[in-house]
């Protein structure tokens, strides 16, 4: 048994729950949460693991979308996945990108915020502006090949690595290359058209319908 690699995904479960034990889907993985682990140890060493399918759901702040959420175990594995190359990727993100990273949330970017006006407008004596934009659709809209092609190639150019190498890329190629959309479980209250009509947008431009519809 690899003690190492079953430690390392005890732990990645723990980082998963953490302050989400309140969630259904952490509350019924943590039945038998030990059993579950082993099972997912036993699918991982035998290269086995494959992503289950997401949850479907509409938020309607800062603006409508939809969110494919992972199921719990997968999300295990996304711990799993960062805890591994989290060090090693860290170092080449730029000061200013915020998303999941350790002492730069909110707060921290409200202050970078307030620094950069001050400066932009010589301590608010003059105007500036500031430009808020999104990329429709950016997260599906990425070349799956080109993201993978990148992280592999940065990993491989480091000599000394704590980790099995092929291991963490067979999880990144299962994660990356997993279509969320696919066979997923839409959930939520009684959806008007415009909810089924933003749900509805990705499945058919990539030609997907089969989900099943939970209300």
């Amino acid at each position: 048994m690899n003690n190492k690699l079953l430690e390392d995904i005890f732990k990645a479960y723990y980082d998963a729950r953490q302050n989400k034990r309140s969630k259904k889907s952490s509350l019924e993985f943590e039945i038998d949460y030990e059993k579950k682990l082993f099972e997912l140890y036993e699918d991982i060493k035998k290269r086995k693991y494959e992503p289950q399918k997401s949850i479907a759901f509409i938020v309607n702040k800062p603006v409508k979308r939809e969110i494919f959420a992972a199921d719990f175990r997968d999300r295990v594995v996304h711990h799993l996945i960062f805890n591994y190359i989290n060090s090693v990727f860290e170092k080449h993100f730029i000061k200013d990108s915020y998303s999941c990273r350790v002492g730069k949330g909110t707060s921290y970017g409200i202050r970078r915020a307030d620094k950069f006006i001050r400066s932009c407008s010589e301590n608010y004596s003059k105007d500036c502006w500031i430009l808020k934009l999104d990329i429709q659709g950016y997260f599906m809209s990425i070349d799956k090949n080109i993201l993978y092609e990148k992280i592999e190639v940065r990993l491989r150019k480091i000599k000394y690595l704590e980790f099995d190498i092929n291991l963490i890329l067979y999880f990144i190629r299962k994660t990356i290359f997993h279509n969320s959309t696919k066979n997923c479980i839409v959930k939520g209250k009684k959806k008007t058209g415009s909810d089924y009509q933003c749900l509805k947008v990705y499945f058919f431009r990539k030609k997907i319908v089969d989900f099943q519809l939970v209300i």
